[in-house]
């Protein structure tokens, strides 16, 4: 199964859509429903790479004709296992009948 993509070219240059993808506040804004976004990895001008509480991914700019093509991509993170606590021995009572 291939990750979730999404592409847009827009009309602004890569400096500017720059500015707003590598800034984490910017970012937030943008991918909040993801939760607090972490960025984890600069590529100037070309790749910010990402972090949220349930996902993780990248937005890639390249320059195309009058604009910036944008691909977005996103992965589900995989959470930690919990550890399964080792069982308790059970320890066996005993039962003292009256005298």
């Amino acid at each position: 199964m291939t990750d979730p993509r999404a592409q847009r070219t827009l009309v602004k240059s890569p400096p500017e859509l720059w500015a707003e993808v590598s800034d984490p506040g910017s970012l937030t804004r943008h991918l909040g429903e993801f939760g607090e976004i972490r960025i984890t990895r600069l590529d100037p001008e070309t790749t910010v790479a990402w972090e949220g509480d349930r996902v993780r991914g990248t937005v890639e700019l390249e320059a195309s004709g009058w604009g910036t093509k944008v691909t977005l991509t996103a992965q589900a993170s995989t959470p930690e296992p919990v550890p399964v606590p080792e069982p308790v021995p059970a320890v066996a009572e005993e039962v003292a009948e009256p005298v």
